[in-house]
């Protein structure tokens, strides 16, 4: 099935057939081998967080729900880290019912991301409390903690055994690459004028691991050449809602750390053949 056969967005399409894993990507030229989050221990948070804490610079923690809307969700801005207890202490940001009366979020495990500097961020579940006394928060970091790059920064090539496929402008193209950022494609030369760098679309379509995403706004970031017959197109995701962000992040990073284990378990092969060849020869 092909997005083409759509005539909007809203339009239904029907699952394909779940393709086969075993296409074989070159070590050397995969630029998505190490595209993915990392587990890090307590002692590492701890001495990313006393870096930061307690300062005058301002720490940002969002916290949301799992897919919750973007605009949903809440802000505070960190203000002491207690070693012993693993709380983060914050100061609310939002309306004055929430500083007052406490987030509807209280008592409830949630998602939070801590930026540890420009690039890096560390993403964990935790529990938000309310402190009425002093109408302070805080969150007990109790559960696994991952450190990742900036999510905008994964990009993950497509091939036949990743097909990804993205409808604007009323057509339908393959993708090569695909990222929470954007992705891009390619357009024949003598199209060259269809798009302009800055030009805004709305109601756009990306379909990747059999799903169809909503993309309501994007922007032309940029149309550069490829090679003599074609120009590549890049896209810019912008107004990504939360959810949709969270699901591509989840599936971008799972295929480039299956693409890492499948290239790692090839090379193991090769490794142990060659080592046969020799005790053979």
């Amino acid at each position: 099935m092909n997005l083409a056969n759509e005539n909007s967005h809203n339009d239904k399409i029907k699952d394909q057939p779940q393709l086969s894993r075993r296409g074989v990507m070159n070590k050397k030229t995969d630029p998505n081998q190490k595209h993915y989050f990392d587990e890090i221990t307590l002692e590492d948070f701890q001495i990313f967080i006393s870096k930061l804490l307690p300062s005058d610079n301002k720490v940002t923690i969002t916290v949301w729900e799992k897919g919750e809307k973007e605009d949903l969700a809440e802000t505070y801005i960190a203000y002491d880290y207690d070693r012993l207890e693993n709380r983060l202490k914050l100061n609310p940001t939002g309306s004055l019912i929430t500083k007052i009366a406490g987030s509807k979020k209280t008592n409830k495990d949630v998602f939070i991301k801590i930026p540890i500097d420009s690039l890096v961020h560390v993403f964990t579940v935790a529990k938000l409390f309310f402190h009425s006394g002093d109408l302070k928060y805080s969150l007990v970091l109790n559960q696994p903690l991952y450190k990742s790059q900036k999510r905008k920064n994964f990009r993950l090539e497509t091939s036949n055994i990743i097909p990804v496929q993205f409808k604007i402008d009323h057509q339908v193209f393959d993708s090569l690459d695909i990222s929470i950022g954007g992705t891009s494609f390619l357009i024949p030369i003598k199209e060259k004028n269809r798009f302009q760098k800055g030009q805004i679309f709305t109601e756009t379509t990306l379909r990747f691991d059999r799903k169809n995403y909503f993309i309501p706004k994007v922007k032309i970031a940029g149309i550069f050449p490829e090679n003599e017959h074609s120009l590549k197109v890049g896209i810019s995701f912008l107004e990504l809602p939360l959810k949709v962000e969270d699901e591509l992040y989840v599936k971008i990073t799972t295929e480039a750390r299956g693409l890492e284990m499948k290239n790692k378990f090839e090379l193991l092969i090769q490794e142990a053949n060659q080592k046969k060849d020799s005790k053979a020869g």
